[in-house]
C-alpha cells in the first residue's frame, strides 16, 4: 500500500471540510459584520501626501539628511582612494608596509559602515518626529468622520481590501482637513 497516496486522500478530504465550514461560517460572519455597523475606507497615504505639514517635512527631512549624505559621500571617496592606492601598491612592497595600507583600508571602511548606520538613525529619528503628528492629525481627522457618520469600522485603502466607492471616506476626511 502506498502510504503517500492515503496521506493525500486525508489531506484532501480535510480541506473540503475546511472549505465546506468556511463558506457555511463566512456568510454569517460578513452578515454579523453588517449588522454591527458602517465600513468605510480611506487612502491613508494620498491624505497624508497631500497635507502642507507634509511638504513641509520633506523639506525639513531633506535639509537634516543633505549634509549627512555630502560627509558619507567624502568618507566614501577616501575610502575608495585608500583601495586603488592599496592595488597599487609596487610588487616590491615589503610586508609591513602592505599590511599597514591594509589595515588603513579596513579602517576607512569600518568608518564609513558606522557612519552609515548612524546617519540611517538619524533620519529614521527625524523623520519619526515629523511624520508622527501628521499621522496623528489624519487619523483624529478620520475618527471625526467616522463617528460623524456612524462607521464603526476604517480601513486604509493600501491594506489592499476590497470596497465599493460609497465606502470610500477619503473625501469626507480631506474636507475635514481643509485639503483641495
Amino acid at each position: 500500500m502506498n502510504h503517500s497516496g492515503g496521506f493525500i486522500n486525508v489531506s484532501r478530504r480535510a480541506m473540503v471540510t475546511a472549505a465546506l465550514s468556511l463558506m457555511l461560517i463566512a456568510p454569517s460572519s460578513l452578515q454579523a459584520a453588517q449588522d454591527t455597523g458602517k465600513v468605510g475606507v480611506v487612502d491613508f497615504g494620498k491624505l497624508i501626501q497631500q497635507l502642507p505639514e507634509t511638504k513641509q517635512a520633506e523639506t525639513t527631512l531633506q535639509a537634516t539628511a543633505a549634509p549627512l549624505q555630502k560627509e558619507l559621500a567624502r568618507l566614501n571617496a577616501e575610502y575608495q582612494k585608500s583601495v586603488v592606492a592599496y592595488r597599487q601598491l609596487p610588487a616590491a612592497t615589503t610586508k609591513a608596509a602592505r599590511d599597514q595600507k591594509e589595515q588603513e583600508v579596513n579602517s576607512k571602511a569600518q568608518a564609513l559602515q558606522k557612519y552609515q548606520q548612524e546617519q540611517g538613525g538619524v533620519v529614521e529619528r527625524k523623520q519619526q518626529e515629523l511624520l508622527t503628528p501628521i499621522r496623528e492629525k489624519v487619523l483624529s481627522a478620520v475618527k471625526a468622520i467616522a463617528q460623524q457618520d456612524g462607521f464603526t469600522l476604517v480601513i486604509d485603502k493600501g491594506a489592499q481590501v476590497y470596497g465599493t466607492p460609497d465606502h470610500d471616506l477619503t473625501f469626507k476626511v480631506m474636507n475635514q482637513l481643509n485639503i483641495k
